[in-house]
């Protein structure tokens, strides 16, 4: 819901390193890879039940996952390869994050599957409308590598349920009950968006 104007007012923040990682050669992809490894240490401290280090690693995956593309664009190396590698490692690391949970919290594993549930049907229709969207060579709506259309839950939103369940382990299962339906309601808003676009196609 809130991720294009986050990303115009943060992006001079972190304007300044990706322009020094960027001159010192360190490139978009290798700074996904990096997130990528930061975030499986985040899983296996999450499922360790370490939540402090799977905290700062989550934030640290989620900074890095930001500046790889700014990094991309800055050495003009932006690829769909780049775009395919980040959404990939994107939904590795939401997917596993429930996975994780469930097993530091077996008493929440209803709510943390139908959440995983949310997701998979939201990132159905995201992936399937985008696809859709980019064959038809319709405007892309933002600079991402891939079209975004807007919906309640986006990235912000899940950082946002990222850090609370590791900041209130103990109520694990109404944060994902919450959050499921929120994400529910961004597959409906994605459906009848496509519904609109590709009917008046």
């Amino acid at each position: 819901m809130l991720d294009e104007e986050l990303r115009r007012s943060v992006k001079p923040l972190y304007k300044l390193p990706a322009r020094i990682l960027s001159e010192r050669g360190v490139t978009g992809d290798a700074l996904t890879w990096v997130s990528l490894g930061i975030g499986a240490l985040c899983l296996v401290t999450t499922a360790l039940g370490l939540n402090t280090a799977a905290l700062v690693l989550w934030l640290l995956n989620r900074l890095f996952d930001g500046i790889d593309g700014e990094v991309a664009r800055l050495r003009k190396e932006a690829s769909d390869l780049g775009a395919f590698v980040d959404i990939v490692a994107d939904f590795f690391m939401y997917g596993g994050l429930l996975l994780a949970l469930a097993i530091q919290h077996p008493d929440a594993r209803l709510a943390l599957v139908v959440l995983f549930f949310a997701y998979y049907l939201n990132g159905t229709v995201f992936l399937t409308l985008s696809g859709i969207l980019e064959r038809l060579k319709k405007e892309r709506l933002t600079e991402r590598g891939l079209h975004f259309r807007r919906s309640l839950t986006e990235g912000f939103e899940t950082i946002v349920a990222g850090v609370l369940f590791l900041v209130f382990p103990d109520h694990v299962s109404p944060i994902a009950w919450v959050f499921a339906g929120m994400v529910f309601v961004s597959s409906a808003q994605r459906l009848w968006d496509g519904w609109r676009i590709l009917r008046q196609s």
